[in-house]
C-alpha cells in the first residue's frame, strides 16, 4: 500500500510540476537558434546568397511575421570586426503595439545572444527588429554588420518564408539611404513558443 501511494503521489507531483498546455517540454525555454537558424537557411550559400560584413550605414533593420503564439526572449547579433562597441536593439510587435528597446554589446567572434524583456507575440503578428549604432562612434567602417546578400547583387526577393517565419522586408540608414531590401541583416532572436 506505501508503494501504491508513493507512486500516486510521484504521478501527481509529476503532473503538476510538467504541466503545459501541449505536453511539449521544449517550449518551455528560449530557443536561441529560432530566428538564427531560419535565417541561415532561408538565405544560404545554396539560396544564392553571400555572408558578409558591409553596409555602412547607422541602422540595420528588418520586417518578419511571426506565424506563432509565444514571444521573443532574447536577441542575438555579432559585431563587426570593426566595432567594439554597443548598438541600441529595438524590437517591436507592430501589431500590438508592444516594443523592448535596451543598449547591447556584443561578442566580434562570435553569434552572442542576450536576454531582453519579452515582447509577446500572437500568431500572424509583425515584427520589426532593428540594431542602430550608438553615437559617438569614429569611423564610418564602424557602421557596417552581418548581412546575407544575394550573390547577383539583386534586391532580396521578399517575401521569404521559412517554417513558422516569413522575412518581409529589410532596411538600412542613417548617414544615408534608406536602401530597402538590400539584403538580409543577421540579428538573430530567441523565441519561446507557447
Amino acid at each position: 500500500m506505501k508503494a501504491i501511494k508513493t507512486l500516486l503521489f510521484c504521478f501527481t507531483a509529476a503532473s503538476i510540476i510538467s504541466c503545459d498546455n501541449d505536453n511539449d517540454p521544449t517550449n518551455n525555454v528560449c530557443d536561441t537558434g529560432y530566428v538564427s537558424t531560419l535565417i541561415t537557411n532561408a538565405f544560404s550559400t545554396a539560396n544564392g546568397y553571400d555572408d558578409m560584413e558591409t553596409m555602412d550605414l547607422e541602422t540595420h533593420e528588418y520586417t518578419i511575421q511571426i506565424n506563432a503564439d509565444g514571444e521573443i526572449c532574447s536577441v542575438g547579433y555579432q559585431n563587426p570586426s570593426t566595432y567594439t562597441g554597443g548598438y541600441t536593439m529595438t524590437i517591436t510587435n507592430t501589431t500590438s503595439n508592444t516594443s523592448y528597446s535596451g543598449v547591447h554589446t556584443f561578442s566580434q567572434t562570435t553569434l552572442d545572444y542576450q536576454s531582453i524583456t519579452p515582447v509577446l507575440v500572437n500568431n500572424g503578428d509583425i515584427i520589426n527588429v532593428k540594431r542602430t549604432i550608438l553615437p559617438g562612434y569614429t569611423l564610418l567602417n564602424q557602421t557596417i554588420g552581418r548581412l546575407l546578400r544575394p550573390s547577383n547583387y539583386n534586391d532580396v526577393p521578399y517575401p521569404i518564408t521559412q517554417g513558422n517565419v516569413v522575412f518581409l522586408s529589410s532596411n538600412f540608414y542613417g548617414t544615408g539611404g534608406p536602401i530597402p531590401d538590400f539584403a538580409q541583416p543577421y540579428i538573430a532572436l530567441g523565441f519561446k513558443v507557447n
